[in-house]
């Protein structure tokens, strides 16, 4: 515990803490800019037309059944878009492969959008200023339409921008409707328990038995080892990406019900989507849970790092051969996988040499239409580069990939500078937002966990989800009494 605390110490004192303890000075430089005066303006006379719209239809339709029953609907609470947005999310990720296609996605993204900015003209949601918009996620929106216009492969951009709108219009539908602790606590619910159904369908096939596809596995390094589970997914790796995002909630929310019925499916939610994990055999997966543990243990008590140990060690007799066996082949350069990985960085970065600086353009391909150029005799065909960080300078340039890191630190910020404003409840939600990114931080070193849209779209939720935390606490501040 010693040796914890000497570490805790060297890190709240350092400047890399320093740094980010302290307020963003280009989120304030940015928002006197004549960009976000443009911005506020576009933004003023959308919602004052949406109003002008609203109160005539009212004024026309004042006597009509169908208003009665809307605002019967509106009043009884049957209306509330967070429950819907949450509703629609959980089908996305329960939805069989075969039968999901990513439009949706994007078609229910603008749907979502629409209802939220009707809300926010009425005054049934607040929002606040224009202002408190991220700087980088503007950065990040004119990269997207600079890549798309720029690609090698233009309609295959078009798509991949269709899909990166829709990821962040639900992150900000997130952060715009769920604006109580209540409404969190509904929304995780929904959301979880569709997710525990991913979890139990994983385990299902396990149990009817998944075959063997050598896509997913070297059977040479991985002796034995059965068929990868991948639930409703198409990619083991994937169906593992979206339990890293969403398992560490399940501990907050736990914490929050109070009924014991509810506290033991969430608890037997938690087992089986861990089971389902073990099962994809996904290596960077489990790190990526053991990384999201570890940072969310150290944020909430870092006393029970000790316990948690104990129990892992504990634990290690009674795992199968098969899982002790893949783990011990990570980082082995034995197992092709890892090898191959190698060589496709390798010819990516002389890549990133020449066309890091604007990028290739958003798209799979796009990238497949330069990498033969640049690729390594041993890997002579790839789809991506199988790392996010790097598609992301591959695809966006460096104004692209600077304008991401810097949305993803400046929500952690935001997250962790409002946990002082926090309740033990909802520091807990913050803790597990902050653990998950931590947790897929490192999956994304070794996937292109955006290659399936679907992970996607589950990944710009966790800092909607962030926001959502901070601007609660923020709020609840508000209505404090004053002492």
């Amino acid at each position: 515990m010693k040796l914890l605390n000497g570490i805790q110490t060297k890190v709240e004192t350092s400047c890399v803490y320093a740094w980010l303890a302290k307020a963003d000075f280009t989120e304030k430089y940015a928002q006197g800019s004549m960009t976000y005066s443009v911005i506020n303006a576009l933004w003023a006379f959308v919602l004052n037309t949406l109003k002008t719209i609203q109160s005539t239809t009212r004024r026309i339709f004042k006597n009509s059944f169908i208003l009665h029953v809307f605002d019967l609907l509106n009043e009884k609470g049957l209306l509330a878009i967070d429950v819907y947005l949450a509703l629609f999310i959980g089908l996305m990720f329960v939805a069989p492969h075969e039968l999901w296609n990513n439009l949706y996605a994007f078609l229910g993204a603008m749907g979502f959008l629409f209802w939220c900015v009707m809300n926010i003209a009425s005054g049934k949601v607040r929002v606040g200023n224009i202002k408190k918009v991220s700087f980088s996620v503007i950065v990040f929106s004119a990269a997207i339409v600079i890549s798309t216009l720029s690609a090698y492969v233009i309609s295959d951009a078009l798509r991949i921008a269709l899909f990166l709108t829709a990821s962040v219009i639900f992150a900000y539908c997130v952060y715009a409707t769920v604006d109580t602790k209540e409404k969190l606590v509904r929304f995780l619910k929904i959301v979880l328990f569709f997710v525990t159904l991913t979890g139990l369908y994983g385990l299902a096939q396990r149990a009817m038995g998944v075959e063997v596809n050598l896509e997913f596995v070297d059977l040479a390094a991985n002796e034995g080892m059965p068929g990868r589970v991948y639930s409703t997914f198409s990619n083991p790796n994937n169906f593992a990406q979206l339990l890293v995002l969403f398992m560490p909630f399940m501990v907050p929310l736990f914490f929050s019900v109070k009924s014991k019925l509810e506290k033991i499916a969430i608890a037997g939610g938690f087992c089986v989507c861990l089971g389902a994990l073990a099962m994809t055999y996904s290596r960077s997966g489990w790190v990526g849970f053991a990384l999201a543990a570890v940072v969310f243990v150290c944020i909430y008590d870092k006393r029970l790092l000790l316990p948690l140990g104990l129990l892992v060690i504990a634990a290690i007799p009674f795992l199968p051969d098969t899982i002790m066996n893949r783990i011990f082949t990570i980082g082995s350069m034995n197992d092709s996988s890892n090898s191959y990985r190698l060589y496709i960085w390798d010819s990516c970065v002389r890549m990133i040499k020449d066309y890091g600086f604007k990028g290739l353009g958003l798209g799979p391909s796009s990238f497949r239409a330069i990498y033969p150029g640049y690729a390594s005799p041993v890997a002579v065909t790839a789809p991506h580069s199988h790392m996010l960080y790097m598609e992301i300078v591959l695809e966006m340039g460096i104004i692209g990939a600077l304008s991401f890191f810097a949305y993803i630190i400046a929500t952690i910020k935001k997250a962790a500078g409002s946990m002082r404003l926090m309740d033990k409840e909802l520091k807990c939600y913050a803790t597990a937002g902050i653990s998950a990114l931590s947790g897929i931080a490192f999956v994304c070193c070794a996937e292109y966990i955006w290659f399936y849209p679907r992970v996607m779209f589950a990944f710009w939720l966790v800092p909607g989800l962030l926001l959502a935390t901070a601007r609660i606490a923020k709020k609840s501040l508000q209505f404090q009494p004053s002492l």
